[in-house]
């Protein structure tokens, strides 16, 4: 479909993507607005060139594959621009590990500029505020282990925050909240969910690994969390004091 704000073509998303965008993933979290967009590509430079596979042209020219590029995207939302560094994949591996086996090629986002920030309402406590925007920098600058490790020191100044202010284990302060009604039981499990892969990114351990996605899922999850928690109330109360 033509982009007429853009003034260039643009290829229909044919899948939700709820990350932050690349050019193979037109959609998701804008690191600049900090809302839920979709995404124009302007052009893609490549970085990295792959100098041990080459195309000859009929004049005799070579050309050669990227294994990095860096991609400008434009966002509906706020119609400013953003970088994304990206990794040239195939399959379910990255190029410049080597074939190992064949498949689609696409493009993964590695690092963005600007660096991610939340947008977070003044309803929410700037305490908590400030440590989730540190798990979305985190985040966006490709460091999966450090981010889930403050989405979880998140979970730490939410029960603080909620009356949970004694030396007990993160687990039994979740379980408390649950037990006062402050947390359902399905968002009291998700939030054990993220303490142990919190924990997970904390230790060292050769075999168990955070991955990006395993951030992106728990990074989302927070953020709904804070809005029951924060958000959502106070709009109610707002609404309720404007009748």
């Amino acid at each position: 479909m033509f982009d007429k704000k853009f003034g260039n073509r643009e290829e229909i998303i044919l899948e939700p993507h709820e990350g932050l965008p690349d050019s193979s993933h037109r959609s998701g979290f804008c690191p600049r607005c900090g809302k839920q967009s979709s995404f124009v590509l302007r052009d893609s430079i490549p970085v990295t060139l792959d100098y041990s596979v080459h195309a000859m042209s009929q004049d005799g020219r070579r050309s050669y594959d990227a294994l990095d590029q860096v991609s400008v995207l434009f966002c509906r939302h706020c119609k400013q621009g953003i970088a994304v560094i990206e990794e040239v994949w195939i399959g379910d591996h990255p190029k410049r590990n080597g074939l190992k086996q064949g498949g689609k090629i696409n493009f993964h986002g590695i690092n963005w500029w600007p660096l991610t920030e939340a947008n977070l309402s003044k309803d929410i406590p700037k305490n908590i505020s400030k440590v989730f925007n540190e798990a979305t920098i985190c985040l966006s600058a490709n460091c999966p282990r450090a981010s889930v490790v403050m989405a979880r020191r998140t979970l730490e100044a939410i029960a603080f925050d909620k009356g949970e202010t004694s030396k007990k284990v993160l687990f039994k302060k979740l379980n408390a909240l649950t037990d006062k009604g402050i947390l359902h039981p399905n968002l009291s499990d998700w939030a054990n969910e993220i303490r142990l892969i919190g924990n997970i990114g904390a230790h060292f351990d050769p075999i168990t690994e955070v991955s990006t996605e395993d951030a992106k899922d728990l990074i989302s999850f927070v953020r709904e969390l804070i809005r029951y928690l924060y958000e959502l109330p106070a709009e109610l109360d707002r609404k309720r004091s404007s009748r």
